[in-house]
């Protein structure tokens, strides 16, 4: 599996966009073409198409596939969020939408399709704002505050891409497993296509395999001189990030000895293990590395298998 963007550009045509749309709804065949299900077929996101064309109602009124779409799912939830609500029962929602994810917050984008009797205007209008309301549940507040640094951008996208198992879409960059929003990737780099331009570009330079590049070491001998000593890349048990994404993408985001993956079990933990063991000698080399889960990780523990 190799990482590349969608095929349209956001520099694509109008009809480009309305052809596209149409040709989704076909594949999807369903009454309504909601957001999520047009991402999973798509080749330009929804996000930018609703910045286009004014909105994902107005895209489907262009593309002549408005009379599919009444809006009810809105107005349904919209008529479940009881105003009578007491702060218990709210609370009780947003511990339960909390451990839907299998975590201790919850972000306001989540709250959205994680619940169907409250919104995140419910809970800044009763309890003064958001992470107050998170306090009250007995949540933690988000780690999205934190400043990240590029690499850690890099990061958490390859381990957004493992979990879905394809390109992720601007807005899953709010849900589990990240921890960086999308609002701050379109920040830092300006907008979300030059951030997975970015990374793509990161993860495909050809001197990342390896990281040839020596790194130093200090080492003090008795007489106090100190003396620098270069450590190979393939000599470090630390497993670089460019080097762990081609492990990834070659063994198909997946447990080469079960099969499982994250996009399939969201359960599922990937490793990158070395063949044969670095404690007996084995390289940090492709050849040397391989994708397993947690629990065929633990099982093998110090043995050589392939």
């Amino acid at each position: 599996m190799k990482f590349e963007l969608k095929n349209l550009t956001r520099n694509c045509s109008d009809k480009e966009i309305i052809d596209e749309i149409k040709r989704v709804d076909v594949i999807v065949g369903k009454e309504l073409l909601t957001r999520k299900d047009y991402d999973e077929h798509g080749k330009i996101t929804s996000g930018t198409i609703q910045k286009r064309l004014g909105g994902w109602q107005k895209a489907l009124n262009v593309a002549k596939l408005g009379h599919k779409y009444s809006g009810r799912t809105v107005s349904e939830k919209m008529r479940k969020q009881n105003k009578n609500l007491t702060d218990k029962e709210i609370l009780k929602e947003l511990r339960t939408a909390a451990e839907k994810l299998d975590k201790n917050y919850i972000s306001q984008e989540e709250i959205k399709d994680n619940s169907e009797m409250i919104s995140a205007s419910t809970v800044i209008y009763r309890f003064g704002s958001w992470s107050k309301g998170l306090k009250k549940a007995g949540l933690q507040l988000s780690p999205y505050g934190k400043r990240f640094t590029e690499n850690e951008y890099y990061e958490n996208l390859l381990n957004v891409w493992t979990h879905c198992g394809r390109q992720p879409f601007l807005r899953e960059m709010a849900e589990h497993p990240s921890a960086i929003t999308p609002s701050a990737y379109e920040s830092r780099f300006g907008s979300w296509r030059k951030a997975l331009e970015a990374f793509i570009n990161k993860m495909d330079k050809k001197d990342d395999e390896l990281e040839q590049k020596e790194i130093t070491s200090v080492v003090k001998e008795p007489e106090e001189e100190i003396k620098k000593i270069s450590v190979p890349s393939e000599d470090r048990h630390e497993i670089k990030l460019g080097l762990r994404y081609k492990i990834l993408s070659r063994d198909k985001f997946k447990c080469i000895k079960c099969g499982t993956s994250p996009a399939t079990d969201p359960k599922c933990k990937l490793h990158i293990d070395h063949i044969i063991p670095f404690s007996k000698g084995g390289k940090t080399i492709l050849d040397n590395l391989q994708t397993l889960c947690e629990k065929c990780n633990l099982g093998k523990g110090n043995r050589h298998s392939k």
